[in-house]
C-alpha cells in the first residue's frame, strides 16, 4: 500500500486567503483539530485549533498565522511505514501527500493509517509474537526464518529496532502463525537470541504483566 492509495478525498485543503471562519467550521464540521494550507499547489503547513483560538493571535486570513509542521508531507508513491514514520516526528493526525514535483494532491489521517496497519498479517492474523534481543552482527533473519520453519511455523512479519542506548543491540518483533511456539523459542535460544517477551502464545514462561506496553514500544515505528 502507498501513500497515494491512502489518500482521504473528504478532507479539503485550505488556501492562505481563506478567512479564518472558514477554517473553524470545517474542523467543527469534520471533527478535526487540523487542516493543510495551500498556495498554488505548494503545502505551506497547518493550522490548528490551538492557533485560530489563541487569544494572542488574531488574524483574518488562514495564511497569516505561524502555520506548523510544513514538513509533514510525503511523496505520492511512498509505502504506508514511510507515511507512519513521517507522521511519528510531527505533532498532528494527517500528512499531506505530493505528486513527483512537490504539488499537492491530499491528506491521510492518522485514524485511516492506523486503519490498514491493522489489516495487515502482522496485526491481523492469529498466532504468537515473540521479541528477540540479538547483536546486530549476529543477527540472521535467515537463520530465525530456519529455526520457525523447521518447527512446522512460518514468520508472517518482522520488524526490527535498534536499541536506543547501545546501536550494537537489537531487538526483533516476529510474529509467527502458531500459539505453540515452545519448540521455536527454544531453538532460537540454543542459536544464541535471547527471547525476551511473547504474547498470544501458549507458553506461559512469561509474565503477562507488562506485555502490553513492551507491545506497544516495539509497534512504534
Amino acid at each position: 500500500m502507498i501513500a497515494a492509495d491512502l489518500i482521504n478525498r473528504r478532507i479539503p485543503h485550505l488556501n492562505a486567503e481563506d478567512d479564518i471562519t472558514l477554517a473553524k467550521q470545517l474542523m467543527d464540521d469534520l471533527k478535526l483539530s487540523e487542516l493543510p494550507v495551500v498556495n498554488s499547489g505548494d503545502l505551506l503547513g497547518f493550522i490548528t485549533e490551538d492557533l485560530l483560538f489563541d487569544a494572542a493571535i488574531i488574524k483574518a486570513k488562514v495564511g497569516e498565522y505561524p502555520l506548523i509542521a510544513n514538513s509533514c508531507n510525503v511523496g505520492a508513491q511512498n509505502h504506508y511505514f514511510d507515511v507512519l514514520k513521517v507522521l511519528n516526528r510531527h505533532e498532528v493526525s494527517m500528512v499531506a501527500v505530493h505528486d513527483f514535483d512537490g504539488k499537492f494532491l491530499g491528506i491521510i489521517l492518522m485514524e485511516d493509517l492506523f486503519e490498514e496497519f491493522s489489516n495487515t498479517a502482522f496485526v491481523k492474523s492469529s498466532g504468537a509474537i515473540v521479541v528477540l534481543r540479538s547483536s546486530l552482527n549476529d543477527y540472521s533473519l535467515a537463520e530465525i526464518a530456519r529455526i520457525t520453519e523447521m518447527n512446522g511455523s512460518t514468520i508472517l512479519g518482522a520488524n526490527v529496532i535498534p536499541d536506543i542506548d547501545d546501536p550494537s543491540l537489537i531487538d526483533i518483533l516476529l510474529r509467527i502463525n502458531h500459539q505453540d511456539i515452545t519448540q521455536i523459542t527454544s531453538g532460537l535460544s540454543k542459536s544464541g537470541y535471547q527471547v525476551t517477551a511473547t504474547y498470544n502464545t501458549e507458553d506461559k514462561t512469561f509474565d503477562e504483566k507488562n506485555r502490553y506496553g513492551q507491545l506497544m514500544k516495539f509497534l512504534d515505528l
